[in-house]
């Protein structure tokens, strides 16, 4: 009866029972223990188990090998690995289902190197190693991406004739899946006879683990032809390779094949839907799906924010993240890094503080990430004295917190303090500077108009390998129009590389109005009329420009041009922030 309760799950009725067997005064045998013992170990009953253990050695059971391997699986249930060992040690004789069993607990209690070791033991003891011993080593090999033992089992699978069992072939190519080499993991999936779901799970998986989106999706479309018909698991696999390769016409193809195998929108595919439409920009199917879901879970509401500040849909993010909080799910690091970066770029101070406030009050860890967030939100939103504490307090900066804090420093009217801190990053020695670094550096010599220091920091990129992109370009571009040097501006953008944009002609056109230099203004207007022939802002600052210079007849050309086209002046309008959330007024 016992035995009948633990395997129908139903390990506290097998307890139970257990407890009035012993009340009646019935005493248990050789049978009796690994049966309670299993249902101790399903609960993870730590004191009924240990209870158990001083009843089986007054029994004088404690030399049973059945009995002591069942005490060893309990204790490795319960993370005690080191009782665990020290029965396993302290057994007169093993078979191969103790070594197993403590084989497979330090592989799953992330101890690999340990089931290694103990598997060379196992050897020595001339112990012959059985399918579950091998499944639990490879695994270990997988966690360690230990490629050297991985091959060496495999050729001791082959040699022992053991390839044909689909559990351990399954095995191998998620184990060189792990160890990032899908060749060898493909040659082994080829040689499989008989594939079952696991197999094709385990290279598809395999392939969007390893950036390998496109392998992946043939693969899928390849096993959609066989006769094993694609689970959770595979569908969830295709969609983040969809996501990977920003594939929405496959995305929406699997969408459709979900429909019509009447897949249920249950949270893990939900999730994946959500994040596929959102990494392809679709936010609208995206939120389609959110709504949809009967239920969500964190990943759920942060795959849609994070969606939204991707798309750079900020204000939406934050709007979806005060709907979260009344839902009653509590963000994660995650959560929480997307908000802020919403913050930093709607500028809205008061929200990120508020969010700063949650992190503080719950204890949330403050990882890398989540603190190069605040640091990031506080220095775009202008607080640079809360920005600078922040990063002075940080034990270890990556680039990304000396790009932020530098930047923060440049925008806002610190440009010598921004140049400062550059020349501490090159002198820590910490990180390298990238391609963000100079876009930074030369935005605080813009701002500042030190043009000999642009110059310098210019040309100096190719000390770090970096090759000068057109954000570059525009930064030198706006110091010099800025300084009013317009002719160097104009030379600079005649000898650029690549082909000047919108903004960079824009920097120029702006100055020209400043400096009053009308030829250099029309030539600009041209080149962006050309980019964006619907571009309004052109027509109007050139029309200022002109009406500045006293040129009305071309100021009335200007305005005659605009009503030809149907261009109205467009109004101003800016954002102010009202109890943490943001309003957009026309002025």
């Amino acid at each position: 009866m016992i035995r009948s309760y633990t395997q129908t799950c139903a390990p506290k009725d097998a307890l139970l029972l257990y407890k009035e067997m012993l009340i009646r005064g019935f005493s248990p045998d050789n049978f009796t223990y690994p049966i309670v013992t299993k249902a101790c170990s399903h609960l993870h009953a730590l004191e009924c188990g240990s209870l158990l253990h001083g009843q089986i050695v007054k029994s004088g059971f404690d030399s049973d090998m059945i009995i002591m391997s069942g005490l060893i699986h309990f204790n490795l249930c319960c993370a005690r690995i080191g009782v665990a060992r020290k029965l396993f040690d302290e057994m007169p004789e093993r078979d191969v289902v103790a070594w197993t069993t403590m084989i497979s607990g330090y592989a799953q209690l992330n101890y690999p190197e340990e089931s290694f070791l103990l598997f060379d033991e196992m050897r020595r003891a001339g112990v012959k190693p059985n399918n579950v011993t091998i499944l639990s080593l490879i695994s270990a090999c997988g966690h360690l991406q230990a490629l050297g033992r991985g091959k060496w089992l495999h050729s001791y699978i082959v040699e022992n004739n053991m390839e044909s069992n689909c559990i351990v072939a399954n095995a191998l190519v998620s184990m060189y899946a792990k160890c990032k080499i899908m060749s060898y993991a493909l040659e082994v999936f080829d040689n499989i006879l008989t594939r079952d779901v696991v197999t094709w799970n385990s290279l598809i998986g395999g392939f969007v683990q390893n950036g390998l989106p496109a392998e992946a999706l043939r693969l899928f479309k390849e096993m959609q032809c066989s006769d094993v018909q694609p689970n959770e698991i595979t569908v969830v696999s295709a969609l983040s390779a969809c996501a990977q390769l920003v594939n929405i016409k496959e995305g929406k193809q699997i969408h459709t094949y979900l429909r019509e195998k009447k897949f249920a929108y249950d949270v893990f595919i939900g999730n994946a839907l959500i994040n596929m439409y959102a990494k392809c920009g679709h936010l609208d199917e995206a939120v389609d799906v959110f709504r949809q879901m009967p239920d969500r879970d964190i990943f759920s509401w942060t795959t849609m924010i994070t969606g939204y500040v991707q798309d750079c849909q900020f204000k939406e993010a934050l709007v979806l993240f005060q709907e979260m909080k009344l839902s009653g799910v509590e963000p994660n690091e995650v959560t929480l890094v997307s908000l802020l970066s919403a913050c930093a770029q709607l500028g809205a101070l008061d929200q990120g503080k508020h969010i700063h406030a949650y992190i503080e009050e719950n204890n949330v860890k403050q990882d890398m990430h989540l603190v190069n967030a605040l640091l990031d939100m506080y220095a775009k939103c202008g607080c640079i004295e809360t920005a600078l504490q922040i990063f002075q307090h940080m034990p270890i900066k990556d680039t990304f917190s000396w790009n932020a804090m530098i930047g923060g420093l440049a925008t806002h009217g610190h440009g010598r303090e921004a140049i400062d801190l550059f020349t501490q990053m090159e002198k820590a020695g910490e990180t390298m500077p990238n391609d963000v670094t100079f876009i930074a550096v030369l935005c605080a010599c813009a701002h500042s108009g030190m043009v000999k220091e642009g110059y310098h920091y210019f040309s100096s990129m190719n000390l770090y390998g970096i090759t000068p992109s057109i954000e570059h370009y525009g930064c030198m571009v706006d110091l010099l129009s800025r300084v009013g040097l317009l002719n160097e501006a104009n030379d600079l953008i005649e000898k650029m590389p690549m082909q000047p944009n919108t903004i960079i002609w824009g920097s120029l056109l702006s100055a020209c109005r400043v400096h009053r230099k009308v030829e250099l203004a029309e030539k600009a207007a041209r080149h962006i009329l050309k980019l964006a022939p619907d571009e309004k802002g052109v027509y109007v600052l050139l029309s200022n420009i002109y009406a500045d210079m006293g040129q009305w007849n071309a100021v009335k050309r200007i305005r005659n041009l605009m009503d030809t086209k149907g261009i109205e002046k467009p109004p101003g309008c800016s954002l102010i922030e009202v109890n943490g959330g943001n309003l957009e007024l026309a002025c």
